[in-house]
């Protein structure tokens, strides 16, 4: 599904500011791990299952460092500014505790454009 198809469905619309910074945020990995690129399914019926769809990629489950033993962070850059200003890459799977699942989940709906005003908060955290 894309950001065109959610146009169409008001309940979805508020998730379109998210996609696109997450989109933004994770472009790149995919040319040096092709598992950890944006995805969405064919279609979603509520809000529930788009969030959790966002909440659940790939990418939020590695860690990407760097030879200086710098981790990437989707809530501060985006990993082509990260791998820009790195030599080498190594991905490791993660646990992720619960008080980064929760930034991570309120980043998100941070994103959100809730009042369908076309204004979303896309700074740092």
């Amino acid at each position: 599904m894309n950001t065109d198809d959610l146009h169409q469905i008001a309940e979805l619309r508020p998730f379109i500011p998210a996609i696109i910074e997450l989109q933004n945020r994770i472009s790149g990995i995919e040319k040096y791990c092709e598992p950890l690129g944006f995805e969405l399914a064919e279609s979603y019926e509520t809000e529930e299952q788009l969030f959790q769809d966002l909440f659940r990629q790939k990418a939020f489950a590695f860690q990407v460092s760097n030879e200086r033993d710098e981790c990437w962070d989707i809530l501060i850059e985006t990993f082509s500014q990260f791998a820009a200003r790195s030599a080498n890459l190594a991905f490791a799977a993660k646990c992720n505790s619960p008080q980064r699942l929760q930034a991570i989940s309120r980043w998100l709906l941070l994103l959100c454009d809730w009042n369908q005003t076309g204004i979303v908060n896309t700074t740092k955290h």
